[in-house]
């Protein structure tokens, strides 16, 4: 789960123009609306990437459609995709998952809902279409916005528990998040719900199995070898966040004292070819 940077307010202001020029078919929105516009992108951003329904109605719902509608000129080759491209171009991961490239642009505040904000790049965030579809079916108030909940950075609140059976050494771990290193709790509440809709852990499970496989179908012999492995490992995922899960997940197996040479060897046993060894 990452915090991104935010696009800044000036650029968003700079888009109206382009916004308000974009309605070539329903051709309701003028002049007067660029103001309206501009002073709405303003609160959204003011109150940290939200606004009432009531500020929403502002424009009346011709106008709020004509606005909806324009989302889809944030296309390739529509007047508008340059919002999306210029987005797009500075994440590589999704926020959401940190597992897949961020391909969609998810509306934090629901476009349906908040058709005036249909295409302010506040409001729009890159995400992987899993998580983008997931979150539709999940409350948007409970979603952290990447963009916003700053108070989220330099907190390392993502564990995850490493587990050994010590008579057969069969290896098990558990995902969690440390709500009381958080401290704002409807902060950790958030956190906690995005997880659950997105089914972040149940995704998680088969990420960090992969990876774990990945490193251990070398042969590896040795405490020794297996340390240095693990070591380097961790090193290559340097530069992504503190609550990435693969940066998590490899710390968690240095530090435990339940991830052994033993641990590995029984892990590597039982690694199976991808896709059943199949090459075709």
């Amino acid at each position: 789960m990452w915090i991104l940077p935010k696009p800044l307010l000036d650029e968003a202001l700079a888009d109206i123009a382009n916004v308000i020029a974009a309605d070539t078919e329903a051709k309701v929105l003028g002049p007067t609306d660029s103001i309206t516009l501009n002073k709405l992108y303003r609160t959204y951003d003011h109150n940290s990437g939200t606004i009432t329904e009531v500020e929403d109605k502002t424009f009346s719902l011709t106008k709020r459609t004509a606005l909806y509608n324009l989302y889809d000129k944030t296309q390739l080759g529509q007047s508008l995709s340059y919002i999306r491209a210029e987005l797009m171009s500075v994440v590589d991961i999704c926020p959401m998952c940190g597992i897949m490239p961020s391909s969609q642009l998810d509306h934090l505040m629901p476009r349906k809902d908040y058709k005036s904000l249909s295409v302010c790049r506040l409001n729009l965030v890159p995400t992987c279409g899993v998580c983008n579809n997931k979150k539709r079916k999940g409350d948007p108030s409970g979603f952290v916005h990447a963009y916003y909940d700053h108070k989220l950075e330099n907190i390392p609140f993502f564990e995850i528990e490493i587990h050994s059976n010590p008579i057969n050494h069969r290896m098990s771990w558990k995902f969690s998040i440390n709500r009381a290193i958080i401290a704002d709790n409807a902060l950790a509440d958030k956190v906690e719900h995005q997880i659950s809709v997105i089914k972040l852990f149940r995704r998680l499970y088969k990420e960090t199995n992969t990876l774990l496989a990945d490193i251990l179908s070398s042969n590896i012999t040795s405490q020794h070898q297996l340390d240095t492995i693990l070591a380097y490992e961790y090193g290559k995922y340097e530069r992504y966040g503190m609550n990435d899960w693969r940066r998590v997940f490899l710390k968690s197996l240095i530090d435990s004292p339940c991830f052994s040479i033993a641990e590995a060897k029984e892990y590597a046993l039982k690694i199976r070819p991808i896709n059943g060894g199949v090459n075709a």
